[in-house]
């Protein structure tokens, strides 16, 4: 009987220890005071876990035996509380300051930064608006290691060029950008003010669900959502910017008076009187002293129950430095998430933006060029022949361009949560892009060589529509120490663009209401059409998993198929390998939480593709319009013939990478950043190729093939120290340095020679650019140079070139032959910098904060095209005064002359493009929220911003920021609209 009781009582107390509680209760912000969904809850003895729902309440079946609960969710302190005996806890988490950015987005989605494999960089916000520019990746030059982000002129409106871990292709080597799902090759339609957060994707770890997209590089834009006020009102801000822009410098060029002397070297006697000569600055004359631009945003947000809600609207308005040029946008954005039961939601982003620019002529070069001793105007006051570059007063006033267009971006989508697990999400997403261009010329005469004698009317329209369909299937679980994450999808993607261009000439009447092409002389209509349909088809797979938050893998794989390959290659697959070590989590490393908060070891490999050029090169062309002498008469026929030769055999270009890479952080998370060190090689590059001239389409046309093979590889490092002193002083300093080094390893062959592409056109018959194997794309070639010849002596001993005289240059004999030929050029620079560095500095103390920006590149050389142009006797730069006069006088200035031997490529055009610049200055109040809260203002701030406030460079150019789109023929200044300084005040409120 006592062994039944004893056995009896032990089950009671056995089931007792093991019974059933639930607790419930809500999480919300102590600040704010807002409800915080997705919070998670777990038992710390049984590991039984749940996550608040979308008004922060939640529900947990537990043991009894459970002690306590913890509470975490990205951004925020973990708190442990007892249970004590509680079916009701409610808590409230404090923001953890020093690991705000502890979720990370990534492709498809959002990850713990602890469990990231990848080397990925996000910018917030606040980082984002402190650029006053049209577009938002202006903001990010000098933020992130290993992005290089270079203006591809000053022009307003204009998107800068965006490369990232260097040129990997000699095609389209621009970044992707996704923007809330939807794939994009520009975001200058968007305002900063909409945007949440910029996350930069480095790696293949990183880039590889993007598959044939990702080669270059992802930049995911993640725009603001919806979110109210602690007794759950609407949110309303607005924003405010208005701002001076300025040019930095002038070039220094020859005076009227130094110019008329070197003029009478060349040409003995032109002027008589240099006393008298005039004077012009044309800089002067063509620059505004200033030019304004400006910014004003609003913003309503709200959440609900079952709906949260963002709406936009910004307005953008810049002036051009010059007269007749301007952008002026409007971009309108709406968020919206709809929760239709617990498990079910839908939702759109939306994003529309409607602009119009007036685009000026390019008159920099002629103002470069102009005659200084010529006057603008003449007695009657039209305007005056100015030799050199022409009148580029005159070019200003007769040139009339504008251009309208209207971008939407957006998505729909809908997700559905079952099984607990797993969520399905089908979103279609779209783009479109409509663009209209007008361009009229009046008849008018300044001089023989500037003149129209008709007018011209150019009209031109543009339109593209992309759709995105994607399917995603996701999956997540958490059992005790393994936490799971995989995702599985297919996606299909189809992109078609229409352009249709129309000219005419001899107007009616030259009044604008009549700029239509038929009010032009029918004998002159001239009509051009063209289009473009692409499509892809993906399939795509990701498994993240992490071991007791100490050991992270991660594996991608996707299937990419392009309609711009033929059928035997039309699909590839890529994919990557990730592992990671959080070695901070180690039992070992017990103990030295007081000064080792971080570190993590990491690595991955993998594939990504690309396959950015044109549609048609897997076909061979037909030129229409082709004339021929035909029949015994001889009489001329029109027909066609083969044009560019296609290439069905086309295969997708491949980038491998490996990213070795860890993460650190020190002192209670002081002292945090990450360091990696990747290889990039691209193989298969499409490369045109010259054709043989028997196959009968003409001798230099080229047809695509997969020839070539380039690396780049380099180290990155990033690094924040923040801080708060016991003064009510807090700051913080950062900074990031990256190393680039490109190099071309294989190229095709062409009748047994190592093949080349010569680019970098300077309009003048020369090209200054070569890539070949051994060295980067788009590397300037020419002679060196070794001084000026200084006697006569020395230039029958040295080798040259027939007809070189004395106080000519000296060009070095690369190849030892005992002459200058063209076989002595070689590789005398390169556009791609060695270097490139960003570091700032925040103070801030009671409201008021102090911020400087800095960003640097070094290593890299720009060819002054502009001075190497001679078409006719121009104006030269200042240090032209110090020319050669006779033995001993200048080893660097050769003697002055109209063109020839001097103005061959050589090193003499080339200059040092390294630079340093304070990229943006502020002092900012924010009002004490005592003050606020009286006159119902949630927070409220004014500044005063600098940007690009000066620039340390040695090149004698208006900016050392020359880059194009064109990764063969970068770097070459032939006058580009200068880049200006900008001096603003700003404020914004939040109500």
């Amino acid at each position: 009987m006592t062994r039944i009781f004893t056995t009896l009582t032990f089950c009671m107390m056995l089931t007792f220890g093991y019974s059933q509680i639930t607790i419930t209760g809500s999480v919300r912000d102590i600040a704010t005071n807002e409800t915080l969904p997705g919070v998670t809850i777990y038992a710390n003895n049984s590991k039984n876990g749940v996550s608040a729902d979308i008004n922060g309440q939640y529900s947990l079946a537990t043991k009894a035996a459970d002690d306590s609960l913890t509470f975490s969710y990205i951004g925020y302190i973990p708190q442990k509380v007892a249970i004590g005996g509680r079916t009701t806890i409610d808590i409230s988490l404090a923001v953890d300051t020093k690991n705000l950015d502890e979720i990370v987005v990534t492709a498809y989605g959002t990850q713990r930064k602890s469990d990231l494999t990848g080397a990925i960089t996000m910018v917030k916000a606040e980082e984002i608006t402190k650029v006053p520019s049209s577009n938002a990746m202006q903001s990010l030059q000098g933020k992130v290691a290993g992005l290089q982000v270079g203006a591809s002129s000053g022009a307003p409106g204009s998107s800068p060029v965006v490369r990232l871990r260097g040129v990997g292709t000699f095609n389209n080597a621009s970044v992707l950008y996704v923007v809330d799902g939807v794939f994009t090759n520009d975001i200058n339609f968007l305002s900063s003010s909409d945007i949440e957060s910029l996350t930069v994707l480095k790696d293949a770890s990183a880039t590889a669900l993007y598959g044939s997209r990702g080669a270059n590089g992802v930049i995911v834009v993640t725009t603001k959502r919806g979110s109210s006020t602690a007794d759950g009102k609407p949110r309303l801000q607005f924003d405010a910017e208005y701002g001076i822009q300025v040019l930095p410098k002038k070039i220094d060029l020859l005076s009227g008076q130094e110019f008329a002397e070197v003029y009478n070297v060349i040409y003995p006697g032109s002027f008589n009187n240099i006393a008298r000569v005039p004077n012009t600055d044309w800089q002067d004359l063509i620059f505004r002293k200033s030019a304004p631009v400006q910014s004003y945003n609003f913003s309503l947000s709200g959440a609900s129950e079952r709906n949260d809600y963002y709406f936009g609207v910004s307005y953008f308005n810049q002036e051009g430095i010059i007269e007749k040029s301007k952008y002026e946008r409007v971009s309108i954005k709406l968020n919206n998430t709809f929760y239709i039961t617990d498990n079910i939601r839908t939702g759109v982003n939306l994003v529309a933006s409607p602009s119009r620019s007036n685009g000026a002529p390019n008159v920099f070069a002629n103002a470069y060029w102009a005659w200084p001793s010529d006057v603008p105007y003449n007695p009657d006051g039209s305007f005056a022949e100015v030799r050199g570059g022409g009148n580029p007063l005159a070019t200003i006033e007769y040139t009339n361009s504008e251009t309208n267009s209207l971008v939407s971006l957006g998505n729909l989508f809908a997700e559905f949560d079952f099984l607990k697990d797993f969520t399905f999400r089908s979103s279609v997403g779209y783009e479109v892009e409509y663009t209209e261009s007008t361009s009229f010329t009046p008849v008018f005469f300044v001089a023989p060589l500037q003149s129209n004698i008709t007018s011209d009317l150019n009209k031109n329209r543009f339109q593209r529509l992309n759709w995105l369909w994607e399917n995603t299937l996701t999956y997540r679980k958490q059992i005790k120490r393994h936490r799971f994450d995989a995702l599985a999808g297919i996606t299909s993607q189809r992109n078609h663009s229409e352009s249709l261009g129309a000219s005419t000439q001899n107007l009616i009447d030259e009044n604008p209401d009549l700029w239509y092409i038929g009010a032009g002389d029918n004998t002159f209509l001239t009509a051009s059409n063209g289009a473009e349909t692409t499509s892809i088809s993906s399939y795509l797979f990701r498994l993240n998993y992490s071991f007791d938050n100490r050991y992270l893998f991660t594996v991608n794989y996707r299937r990419d198929g392009s309609s711009k390959f033929g059928i035997n290659n039309l699909y590839a697959n890529f994919g990557s390998v990730a592992l990671g070590w959080n070695i901070t989590n180690e039992g070992f490393m017990r103990g030295t939480s007081n000064w080792l908060t971080n570190l993590k070891l990491r690595g991955s490999y993998g594939t990504v593709g690309n396959e950015k050029i044109p549609w048609d090169r897997q076909y061979t062309l037909v030129n229409n319009g082709e004339n021929g002498v035909l029949g015994n008469d001889e009489a001329i026929a029109t027909g066609s013939s083969y044009g560019v030769l296609g290439n069905p055999d086309l295969r997708w270009e491949t980038t491998e990478q490996l990213n070795i890479g860890f993460d650190f952080g020190f002192l209670d998370d002081r002292l945090t950043g990450e360091v990696d060190y990747y290889v990039k090689t691209t193989k298969d590059i499409l490369v045109g190729l010259l054709s043989p001239g028997h196959l009968g389409n003409g001798a230099f046309t080229t047809t695509t093939r997969n020839a070539a093979e380039v690396r780049n590889s380099g180290l990155e490092f990033q690094a924040l120290w923040r801080d708060d002193l016991q003064n009510g002083i807090s700051y913080q300093i950062g900074g990031n340095f990256a190393t680039i080094k490109n190099e071309v390893l294989k190229m095709g062959r062409l009748t047994g020679n190592n093949s080349f592409i010569a680019s970098g056109a300077l309009g003048n018959g020369e090209l200054v650019t070569y890539t070949t194997v051994g060295g980067p794309i788009g590397a300037f070639y020419g002679f060196k140079v070794d001084g000026v010849f200084q006697t006569e002596d020395e230039l029958a001993s040295s080798p040259s070139q027939d007809g070189q005289q004395v106080g000519d240059l000296k060009f070095v004999d690369v190849n030892g032959d005992g002459v200058i030929t063209d076989a002595d050029k070689t590789i005398i620079g390169s556009y791609i910098p060695d270097f490139i560095y960003g570091f700032n500095l925040n103070v801030g103390y009671k409201g008021i904060s102090l911020g400087f920006d800095f960003y640097g590149q070094s290593g890299n050389e720009i060819y002054n095209g502009k001075n190497a142009v001679r078409p006719n006797q121009n104006n030269y730069e200042a240090q032209v005064a110090d020319y050669w006069r006779g033995p001993g006088t200048s080893n660097t200035e050769p003697r002055p002359t109209a063109g020839g031997l001097n103005y061959q490529p050589s090193e003499y055009f080339i200059q040092d493009g390294s630079y340093f610049r304070l990229r943006t200055l502020t002092l900012a109040y924010e009002f004490p929220k005592q003050w606020m809260e009286a006159i119902k203002v949630y927070r409220a701030s004014v500044y005063l911003r600098g940007t690009n406030v000066f620039t340390l460079s040695e090149y004698t150019g208006y900016s050392p920021e020359i880059n194009s789109g064109d990764v063969l023929s970068s770097g070459i200044d032939l006058g580009v609209f200068p880049v200006t300084s900008t001096y603003a005040i700003g404020f914004n409120f939040t109500f």
